[in-house]
This record gives C-alpha cells, structure tokens and sequence, in this order.
C-alpha cells in the first residue's frame, strides 16, 4: 500500500499565499531601490512627481498584498466560522488592510504617523474625511458589526428617507416604505441585501446607520394584516363568523394562530373588516390564503343575500 505524502489543502494554500506575499514585497522593494538610485528610474524628475510615483507603487503592492489575505482568511472563515462571525471578520480585516495602505501611502509621501495624529493637520484631515459619504459608509459599517443590529442571513426591511416608494393607489392601510431582503453581506462601503426576485441591492452602510431597521429574523412568529371591503348587501356578522370559522380550520394544518377578523369601518356603499393572525410562514404566501377564503365567504355571502331577497 502506497504511503500518501501528500500536505493538507489548508497548508499547501497558505504556502502558496505568503510565497505570494514574499514576492509582491520583494518586487516592490526592487523598483523601489531602483527609483531611489542616483541614477534611477526617476532621473530627472521633479520632486513631486518622483513622491508621487512612490505613493503610487506602495498603493499598488499594498492592494496586491490586501488581496492575497482577504482571498485565504475570508475562504478559511467560510469554512471554521458562522456566516455571521465570519461576515464579522471579514470587515475588521478590510479595514485594518485599509488602514494599513493608506498609512503605508501617507508615509510614502513624507507624511509621519506622527504628524498625523498630532500635526496641526489633523483636524483639517479628520475633518475632511467625516464630510466624505465614503468615510461615512466605513464608520456605518464599524457601527454594524459593533452593535449587529442584524446579521449575515438575517431577513430585514429598511426604511430610509434617502430611497422613498410611491404609494399605491388604493391602499387599504397605512404601509411602510420599506426594502425588504436577507442580508448577503456587509463590506467596507455597503451592505448587500438579497430581495424576493434574488436580485442584490446595495446599500451604503451610512444610510443603513440612519434608517428604521426591521430585523424579523429576531422573531419566529410574525402578524399578517389582510383588509377587504365588501358591499353593504353582505350580512356582516355572518360574514365574521364564517369567515373566522373558515381561517381557523385552515391554519390548523399550518401552525397559525391568534385568529381574529373583525369589522372596522363603514362606509356609504359597503364595510371594511380586518384579518389578523400569527405565522411562521412567509407574509405573502398567508395573505393569499385569506383573501382565497375570504373571497369565497364573500361571494357565499351574497348569494344567500341574493336568495332571501
């Protein structure tokens, strides 16, 4: 029986990665070298430009390098971690990354740690970079993996000013503006969220931070509100008790409960009644359900009308 010698996948990945690594630094220490040469590749350059070709090349290794580890660690916390840990993970590594580039970049540009932090121009920096929507969305995103007002996979809805809906044209009661999706992913600048269609919508971390969340992953059981109209020619406490009596033998095969339909309101040509129970099901798929038996209650209601008169 031949021996297996073969390393592990995990190693022989990790292996090839920091080869990766060990070279992209080599690389940029050799143009780096050749750049600073008396006689180098920037010869004759005006100061500035020579400053900036430096930022330039850090940027480009340091992207390189980012790219490298986010690859392995984001494959390795897939496979050992939560989808929620690892989405976790996932953004304080990118942001330490980033962080590392852009301080990486400012020293290649003459610019201390030193001088950042307490150089006269650090206010006017910090300053600057709150006013920027892309230093938002990275502080909104620090604010959403800290206090998780969700998490990866979780079904939420959104309700913001930034992104308003039009209302339907016959709403039968007051309804949420809202986008509703299961949370794909939270990165550096956006939260993805997957809607009913499977279509990602990306949204910046700093309006989420703003918004109305509606996290109804917290909660198993959800209330579905259905309301329909009907003529006046409907006997409509007969039609709330048939129609009560008609839900409550159909969900016992679904694990509803709290079944309550009532009448609510009154009107020159007919009634309003309201449907309202708990499920664990999706609310779409129960709102059909309801006004399916409803509708039925409704027509049976009229035609017993119709025959009496």
């Amino acid at each position: 029986m031949s021996k297996d010698t073969s390393r592990p996948p995990a190693k022989k990945s990790w292996r090839g990665t920091l080869i990766g690594i060990v070279l992209l630094v080599f690389v940029g220490l050799a143009i780096g070298l050749a750049m600073e040469a008396p006689h180098g590749l920037l010869k004759g350059l005006p100061a500035s430009w020579q400053a900036a070709a430096r930022a330039l090349l850090v940027l480009l290794i340091g992207i390189a390098v980012s790219r490298l580890l986010e690859r392995r660690l984001f494959s390795m916390a897939a496979l050992h971690l939560r989808v929620d840990h690892a989405a976790s993970l996932k953004y304080l590594v990118r942001l330490l990354l980033f962080v590392t580039i852009i301080l990486a970049f400012l020293a290649s540009i003459g610019i201390g740690l030193s001088s950042i932090v307490f150089g006269g121009a650090f206010v006017t920096v910090i300053v600057g970079l709150a006013g920027q929507q892309v230093f938002a969305n990275i502080i909104g995103g620090v604010w959403l993996i800290l206090f998780h007002p969700f998490r990866v996979g979780d079904q939420i809805g959104l309700v913001t000013w930034q992104y308003p809906l039009l209302m339907p044209s016959y709403p039968h009661e007051a309804m949420r503006p809202a986008y509703y999706g299961q949370v794909h992913d939270i990165n550096l600048m956006y939260t993805a969220l997957e809607d009913s269609d499977g279509f990602l919508q990306l949204i910046p971390n700093g309006i989420i931070v703003q918004a109305f969340i509606e996290n109804r992953s917290a909660k198993k059981r959800s209330r579905v509100r259905v309301r329909f109209d009907t003529p006046l020619e409907v006997n409509a406490e007969q039609l709330v008790t048939q129609t009560r009596e008609a839900l409550q033998s159909h969900v016992k095969n679904h694990g509803e409960k709290n079944v309550v339909v009532r009448m609510i309101d009154m009107y020159p040509t007919g009634y309003s009644f309201l449907v309202t129970l708990d499920t664990v099901r999706l609310g779409d798929e129960v709102r059909d359900e309801i006004l399916q038996i409803a509708s039925k209650q409704v027509a049976a209601s009229r035609t017993m009308e119709g025959y009496h008169a």
